[in-house]
């Protein structure tokens, strides 16, 4: 039982940034929370690209599955135990969150934040 806990014993925060820019404030903050969590037992933040996704199009759905770049993307979301979104605000809302939005899994139950 020991094993189990072990194997555990960490919370995967998946980190999203909303911008595309290398150098963005957002990034910025996602790269500072992965160096932060260095230093924290029990905490692992993996960043997850969104350049590779495309724009919204429900097209892309058939049967059931989306092209492979999305199908990844929905993968590591769900093996996340949290998220960190760090996205810009654009006429007070932040479409790039909704933009992942439509490609993720259910999230029902998983803590998460916008910055």
């Amino acid at each position: 039982m020991e094993a189990s806990v072990a194997a555990k014993s960490f919370i995967k925060i998946a980190a999203v940034s909303g911008s595309l820019r290398q150098a963005s404030y957002n990034r910025g903050l996602i790269r500072s929370a992965i160096e932060l969590s260095k230093a924290m037992e029990g905490v692992q933040i993996e960043y997850i690209d969104i350049a590779p996704l495309p724009l919204i199009n429900t097209d892309l759905e058939k049967d059931g599955s989306f092209p492979p770049a999305i199908e990844a993307f929905r993968q590591k979301i769900r093996e996340a135990d949290s998220f960190l979104f760090a996205s810009p605000e654009y006429n007070y809302s932040i479409a790039a969150v909704r933009r992942i939005i439509w490609r993720k899994p259910r999230v029902v139950g998983r803590p998460s934040r916008v910055l």
